[in-house]
């Protein structure tokens, strides 16, 4: 060490002042290097120990004095006093570097926690989708004819199951189509529903809850605050609260065989949910995953990394950069394909459409069903044949994958040419994009032809949400494209 110390007092022609501060500041710059270079946090932690085991009253005079005696031998007429009080100087400097990078260190890691916190409740919206989409496809939705916000224990007596039996007994459901079911029977459907009703209510909790504990700590409520992160929260509370109403609006249909906007329902109209409010409880579902997940990947996502990435690319030639913008573009459009998409997905859901036409890639033998000519008179006004003409809602929901499925290929091409200009974790999430759309795509294929069986029906719901994952997680990927200059 102390040829360390030596050979950066050395240089004849520098004045001794000069000297020591260098040597004092080279070895306690030691921390100083391990952030700049992005150390991984444990050995940064590692390095912050030492220099404070290091920094201190006995390390300093060993310093001072062996640099003390190395300028004197170069002839140096600094005084031991002198080196002392610059080297104290310098100290202050290098322990208020120190303090600034543990402070980052402590950002880092209450970003990771929110994170992952984060990508938790993401989760857990994830199951509750596909549990959804089980309830529906088992027709379980409309078994529990009533709502709490508080919630109800699952009835375990045969006087509980009785009671909400006959509830049901009183539904245009039971009365067209289960008449003949029997209280074993409705005992599955109930708890379906109940599953389904109190996972949601959960979510509240896993939500609020460890919020709560967030904002009462310094560290996680400063990583809230100075991220700007409070305004998402607040929306992301709002959308889980409505969700439940939402829910509830959308089971009242069923129960009351009502529309919405003042459409009427033909008595004749098999009982369940009204597609329209079906695809509005899917769509909040979705929109508030999504925004879960982009938190999520901002908690993660390094800001510094992301303007470097920026700035580097600023460097490019004008033809790369044109090409990168075009590719977030691609992006952009694919995301809101994909979820323009899902939400036809829900009337076709809605409408039982997928019962309808059971052959690909024809439809009763045909491009274009018959059926929508066919059907186009028996709604007024003419729009709701976008929403409720089943021939129409199948081809519509067909022809949006078809062009979800070219966008993602034709954006997947357009990114194989810019190899190497592009991030390679950007290269791997379009990828994965990729394989997401066209194993969908498949997967909603052998769904139809099938026709609808409850196991690749939840697998087409899960699918669709797993896409809706990848694209935003690639969109976020290219976020750093909006800040080249």
């Amino acid at each position: 060490m102390e040829s360390l110390l030596f050979s950066a007092g050395r240089g004849g022609s520098a004045n001794l002042q000069s000297q020591s501060q260098q040597v004092y500041r080279g070895f306690f710059n030691i921390p100083r290097t391990f952030f700049s270079k992005g150390v991984v946090p444990s050995t940064a932690t590692i390095a912050v120990r030492a220099f404070r085991t290091f920094n201190t009253q006995p390390v300093r005079k060993m310093i001072e004095s062996a640099a003390t005696r190395q300028l004197q031998r170069q002839g140096g007429r600094r005084t031991k006093a002198t080196v002392s009080a610059e080297a104290g100087s310098s100290s202050g400097a290098a322990a208020a570097a120190a303090v600034a990078s543990e402070a980052a260190l402590v950002l880092h890691s209450s970003n990771r926690l929110l994170g992952g916190w984060m990508f938790g409740v993401s989760a857990a919206v994830f199951g509750m989708v596909a549990v959804g989409g089980y309830t529906r496809l088992t027709r379980s939705g409309l078994s529990m004819t009533d709502w709490r916000p508080q919630g109800r224990k699952l009835p375990s007596t045969d006087e509980e199951w009785d009671v909400e039996f006959d509830k049901y007994k009183a539904t245009p459901e039971f009365m067209k189509l289960n008449m003949h079911m029997d209280r074993e029977e409705f005992k599955s459907i109930y708890f379906w529903e109940w599953f389904h009703r109190m996972w949601g209510r959960s979510l509240g909790v896993v939500f609020a809850a460890p919020l709560a504990v967030f904002l009462a700590r310094k560290d996680t409520r400063n990583a809230i605050v100075k991220g700007g992160f409070v305004p998402r929260l607040a929306l992301l509370f709002t959308l889980g609260g409505m969700q439940g109403l939402v829910g509830w609006w959308m089971v009242k249909s069923g129960l009351e065989h009502t529309h919405v906007f003042g459409f009427d329902r033909p008595e004749t109209d098999m009982p369940r949910v009204s597609p329209y409010r079906l695809a509005t409880h899917l769509s909040v579902a979705f929109v508030t995953y999504g925004l879960l997940c982009w938190t999520s990947m901002d908690f993660f996502a390094s800001k510094v990394k992301t303007a470097e990435l920026a700035e580097k690319m600023s460097q490019s030639a004008s033809a790369v950069i044109k090409k990168v913008v075009r590719i977030r573009q691609f992006a952009i459009g694919a995301c809101t394909l994909v979820g323009i998409t899902v939400f036809s997905g829900a009337f076709v859901a809605g409408n039982l459409a997928g019962l309808a036409y059971n052959d690909w890639p024809w439809m009763a033998g045909k491009f274009v069903p018959l059926g929508i000519a066919e059907q186009w008179n028996d709604f007024t006004p003419r729009v709701r044949n976008v929403f409720e003409n089943i021939a129409m809602v199948q081809f519509d929901h067909r022809m949006l994958a078809y062009t979800t499925l070219g966008v993602v290929t034709a954006m997947w091409a357009t990114a194989r040419g810019a190899r190497g200009q592009l991030p390679a974790a950007t290269m791997f999430r379009m990828n994965c994009l990729l394989a997401a759309v066209w194993g969908q795509a498949s997967l909603g294929v052998a769904t139809i032809m099938m026709n609808v069986p409850v196991e690749l029906g939840v697998m087409h719901q899960a699918g669709a949400l797993t896409s809706w994952t990848l694209s935003i997680w690639l969109l976020h990927s290219l976020r750093f494209v909006r800040l080249i200059r």
